[in-house]
């Protein structure tokens, strides 16, 4: 209050002050001098008629204008807050006699509720758990002849208000865990038609819901998975669910990119045999996941195809080279078992084997016969020296046992050369005479260089190509397959042999998960 008019008003009594005080609050508030100036005038003209002349007045023009602005303002509150009075009376009224522990028709007929969804996204799916997590708007629609007023109005309760209202108790039957979307509130809310009573839930959930998953062709596998709707407490001759939208139809998926998977279809259908009774009633939406392959192409089939084929190179290695041969076998057994271990870490122990434990047992098994065919080889190749060694004991026992001289018994020379050793028998009488250790097969060949005349050896070239076209087919492949010298006969076949029973595999392999 201003210092003035106090002075003018004389020495205040304790009631005087505590009105004083109220005046500066109202003062404070309203932010009104004139007001304030006026309410002044009009206790100094009470307490002390001398104070008067020292306090303005309020003018008529002045008074009308204030008028007219506060009778507008409580025009356009009234005009806003009345509705919402009169729906909020509505609304406490109908509570008062409303019971939400009885369902709409109770007694006089069956409810029918409309299931709607929408698809957010979905969540990564887990094979060693077998679920996979869904967040989807879920909208529910029904009738209640309790809210039916005949008013052309419809109001939207959200958060703790739904508890006043009767609401389903739909849930997911295979669901593991199921909670509302909540930032500050929780997300959901109902829409209410005052006109007839029409009603609807909406509510944002996520969940995670058990799928039984076949990983029979995995990775190459597709896998089903549904989302199964029923009541909690009403049967069927209480409430009945239907879809809003046609049987089969396309459920709207917001987000449909995945990690490992690509979405092939979401469809609406009725009850599913297995997670539904007949005693209630129920909806399902069905979801078609197929499996991203090319992650387990690059990472898993490329690899073990290269390590097999890497475990053929021993057969381009000297059968002699027993540390080279066999350190390259077992290196490639050990990482194909690994690379076995690594993509059966995170998957169940189901009692069934999966594709890529065929392909994988597949290729083991190549490499495992590849280290058998070295065992076969060294045993070949032994048992041929020991029949070499056991040739010369005989004929030098024949030699000793027989009284020839010394001097003439054969002579047993071992040449090694680059790893290989060569076997030579010749006598002393064979090395004076020039002769080798096998008379008979040298004559022959200096036999057959004279028979050939000399005409056939100024054969021109293609007339030699034409002959060689000439050769059949058993021929040729017996040619190619001929035995090279220091190569044993078992390596140079595995080389073809291998190769195409692994190409055989592979192609029955494919044509079975790849094409059915």
């Amino acid at each position: 209050m201003p210092p003035v008019i106090l002075k003018e008003l004389g020495k205040p009594s304790n009631a005087m002050r505590e009105f004083a005080t109220l005046l500066g609050i109202f003062f404070y508030l309203y932010n009104s001098a004139i007001l304030s100036q006026c309410f002044v005038l009009k206790n100094s003209t009470e307490s002390n008629s001398t104070s008067t002349t020292l306090t303005p007045t309020m003018n008529d023009s002045l008074s009308r204008s204030f008028s007219s602005n506060t009778m507008e303002y409580r025009l356009k509150y009234e005009e806003l807050v009345i509705p919402g009075r009169n729906v909020s009376d509505l609304l406490e009224i109908v509570f008062r006699n409303y019971d939400k522990r009885i369902r709409p028709f109770y007694g006089v007929q069956t409810l029918h509720l409309d299931l709607e969804m929408l698809i957010l996204s979905f969540g990564e799916i887990s094979e060693t758990s077998m679920d996979f997590e869904v967040d989807l708007y879920l909208g529910q629609f029904w009738q209640d002849p309790r809210l039916a007023f005949g008013i052309n109005r419809t109001i939207i309760l959200g958060g703790a208000s739904c508890e006043k209202l009767w609401l389903p108790d739909t849930f997911f039957v295979n669901s593991i865990d199921t909670r509302i979307r909540k930032m500050v509130f929780s997300n959901k809310k109902v829409w209410i038609d005052l006109s007839n009573g029409s009603m609807m839930l909406s509510a944002r959930l996520v969940t995670k819901n058990s799928c039984k998953l076949d990983l029979r062709n995995y990775p190459l596998d597709e896998q089903t998975c549904h989302l199964a709707f029923e009541s909690f407490s009403y049967e069927a001759i209480d409430l009945t669910y239907k879809w809003r939208s046609e049987i089969g139809s396309d459920i709207f998926i917001y987000d449909n990119e995945m990690a490992q998977f690509d979405i092939v279809s979401a469809k609406r259908y009725l009850k599913h045999p297995v997670y539904h009774s007949p005693t209630f009633s129920g909806l399902t939406a069905t979801i078609i996941f197929r499996r991203r392959s090319m992650y387990y192409i690059f990472q898993m089939y490329i690899p073990c195809v290269c390590i097999v084929a890497l475990s053929w190179v021993s057969f381009w290695i000297n059968h002699e080279a027993v540390p080279a041969r066999v350190a390259l076998s077992i290196t490639t057994v050990l990482t194909i078992s690994y690379m076995r271990g690594s993509v059966n870490a995170g998957m169940p122990r189901v009692s069934y084997l999966k594709s890529i434990d065929y392909f994988l047992l597949g290729g083991f098994v190549f490499i495992f016969m590849t280290l058998l065919e070295y065992v076969l080889v060294l045993k070949q190749s032994r048992k041929l020296t020991l029949q070499e060694d056991e040739e010369v004991k005989n004929e030098y026992e024949l030699t000793e046992n027989g009284g020839e001289d010394p001097d003439r018994k054969p002579l047993l020379v071992t040449v090694a050369v680059d790893g290989k050793s060569y076997r030579f028998k010749q006598s002393l009488e064979d090395m004076e005479n020039g002769s080798g250790s096998n008379p008979r097969r040298k004559s022959s060949v200096q036999e057959r260089k004279r028979k050939q005349s000399l005409a056939s050896r100024l054969k021109p070239f293609f007339a030699k190509r034409a002959r060689r076209d000439k050769l059949g087919i058993l021929q040729a492949v017996k040619q190619r397959f001929r035995s090279e010298k220091g190569v044993h006969y078992m390596d140079q076949y595995s080389r073809i042999l291998f190769p195409l029973g692994y190409a055989a595999f592979l192609s029955i392999y494919f044509v079975i998960y790849v094409v059915n």
